[in-house]
């Protein structure tokens, strides 16, 4: 999708379908009243007729007949004026543009003056309508064969405005594109299948990320062994997918903090020994997702252009059954020195991140390191799909979190780390056990976690409940969310 700025009067611009926001108490809108003409006449007349009222969500679809260059002004409900936000504009935004696409208009105009409603700062309203309408279009129908021109696509997004600066427009646009589209592809990698989604696949798209300046090292089962890559081979045994723990560094020459970003990639979740139930096992291809998050924030951070050394790394295997995979007992040591006791091959996401993040910490040396999984079916019983529950040993790197969660609309709630959860953890075979059981399981496994960050500055996220959507909602189609690629986004270019 193209998402081009024009500086243009509603009456003026000549698109097969403009968009028009409208407050709650149509009737009273100050806004909609300084559209005169002919067209104004028409959306007057059905908000007078009571068709319309501009309650939230709420759309009414004019075709103008020539009163305008454009074809036909659907008009979209924005809800009460002092509720009016950025991330209210997202959902009403991502929700439109899926009845927007289905007309088949292939080409659609956005009056900003009706969105910013001079309540909003008017570049960050535009950026969010950019974003809303990449993510919220968004199909997923990369394996369907038949029936394909049933699915319409919006080629070419306007956002317009008479007064608006077109630089400072222009690049708010392109802001917001580039947000939408590694939301996409975050999206497009959790949602594929297991066959097609390897560790090897995975690679290679942080490979595609050197184009963009990015450089990338991978390290096969080989490399990983002479390094001591020991917890994240141990998941690896089971499995004759090759494992591929995946390095993704941009702006090493850049002058102060280093950021790294690390990404639970399990391609497949089985449990192993420790098997899982076979019903609803093929959402498992969604167990990779905290990789997809660091691979897509990777390239939306160096198509931005952002000015922070960052490292991305995912460690990326599958978690299967069979001859060679680890069992429950097993004594594993890790890339740190440190011995765990395996109670469940199933809490495998912990057995990779622990030697990513140790790793990250050793050769890095970050300010602060985040990391994203689908970690604990708790973590979802806890905050079910509304918001993303994270861990913190620093206060800083919280308060960070948090500011972006609010820049965003990525809600995220913060969750207990307290030392007296070890208990759970004790072992009498090796330093510790890698499961406390069900009590407090969340929080076992971010207590697990935080014995191998070597006091570095970090949180957890959880990702598990947000990480996907049932049904069309907002800005996010059913399907995968594409969780906190947003967040840390916003937590990344807004780091100096």
């Amino acid at each position: 999708m193209k998402v081009l700025a024009e500086k243009s009067e509603l009456t003026e611009i000549k698109v097969p379908l403009i968009l028009v926001g409208v407050s709650k108490e149509a009737k009273e809108d100050s806004r909609i009243e300084e559209i005169t003409g002919p067209l104004g006449k028409m959306i007057g007349d059905v908000i007078a007729l009571g068709d319309f009222t501009g309650k939230k969500d709420e759309t009414s679809l004019i075709y103008t007949q020539g009163a305008v260059p454009a074809n036909r002004v659907l008009l979209m409900g924005l809800g009460e004026p002092e509720k009016l936000t950025v991330e209210e504009v997202r959902k009403t935004l991502g929700g439109v543009s899926r009845k927007a696409r289905d007309l088949g208009v292939g080409k659609v105009g956005v009056s900003l003056p009706h969105i910013s409603r001079g309540v909003l700062d008017e570049y960050e309203a535009a950026e969010a309508v950019a974003e809303a309408f990449v993510m919220g279009s968004y199909q997923n129908i990369h394996y369907q064969t038949k029936d394909l021109d049933k699915f319409k696509h919006i080629e070419e997004l306007v956002i317009f405005s008479p007064e608006a600066d077109p630089g400072k427009l222009e690049a708010s646009l392109s802001s917001g594109a580039v947000i939408g589209e590694a939301v996409n592809l975050c999206r497009t990698l959790a949602w594929r299948p297991g066959n097609y989604i390897t560790p090897t696949r995975l690679a290679e798209e942080a490979k595609r990320l050197e184009e963009l300046g990015v450089k990338t090292t991978v390290f096969d089962r080989e490399e990983a062994e002479k390094i001591g890559l020991g917890s994240f081979l141990a998941v690896a045994q089971g499995t004759e997918e090759p494992p591929k723990f995946i390095i993704m560094e941009y702006g090493a020459e850049k002058k102060g903090d280093t950021v790294a970003l690390i990404g639970k990639g399990i391609t497949f979740d089985t449990g192993g020994i420790s098997l899982k139930p076979g019903s609803g096992m093929e959402a498992m291809k969604g167990d990779m997702t905290g990789g997809a998050v660091v691979i897509a924030a990777m390239e939306a951070i160096a198509r931005l252009g952002i000015d922070l050394h960052v490292v991305g790394i995912v460690p990326a295997t599958d978690n299967m059954p069979s001859g060679k995979a680890i069992h429950p007992g097993d004594v594993i040591t890790t890339y740190s020195g440190q011995t765990f006791e395996v109670i469940s091959t199933d809490a495998e996401g912990r057995m990779i991140l622990n030697d990513a993040l140790t790793y990250a910490a050793k050769n890095y040396e970050p300010a602060a390191m985040f990391d994203f999984a689908t970690l604990t079916g708790a973590m979802s019983v806890a905050l079910g799909e509304h918001a993303i529950g994270y861990f913190a040993n620093d206060e800083s790197v919280a308060e960070r979190l948090e500011e972006a969660s609010e820049t965003s609309g990525e809600k995220v709630w913060r969750m207990p780390l307290w030392e007296v959860y070890d208990q759970q953890l004790e072992s009498t075979v090796a330093d510790f056990k890698n499961t406390g059981g069900r009590p407090g399981g969340a929080i076992t496994a971010a207590r697990f976690l935080s014995k191998f960050v070597m006091d570095v500055p970090w949180v957890h996220m959880d990702i598990a409940g947000v990480d996907e959507q049932k049904s069309d909602k907002g800005y996010n189609p059913k399907g995968s969310k594409g969780p906190a690629v947003r967040l840390i986004v916003d937590v990344i270019r807004n780091w100096g």
